[in-house]
């Protein structure tokens, strides 16, 4: 089987999967679009104590934004925001 990645804005990816399937098509199971938290609006230290979840690609559910941004840089991971709200 196939991978593919569809580059759909400049921080906006779509990943799938599939035999001979054409980018663009969510017919693949597990199939999402992530984008890239704007971790620069947010110092490196502290986040703010506001609950707005975000849903990381790793599954994960993160209080905000920035508190995703801060597990990033502490864990040297790259996980991105699959939606706004909890997984």
């Amino acid at each position: 089987m196939g991978r593919w990645t569809v580059r759909v804005s400049r921080e906006r990816t779509v990943r799938g999967c599939g035999h001979g399937a054409a980018p663009g098509l969510l017919s693949c199971p597990g199939a999402m679009a992530s984008y890239s938290p704007d971790c620069d609006s947010y110092g490196s230290h502290t986040c703010p104590r506001d609950y707005h979840p975000v849903c990381g690609t790793d599954g994960e559910t993160y209080g905000n934004e920035c508190v995703l941004c801060l597990a990033n840089r502490e864990e040297h991971k790259h996980v991105k925001i699959v939606r706004r709200g909890t997984c």
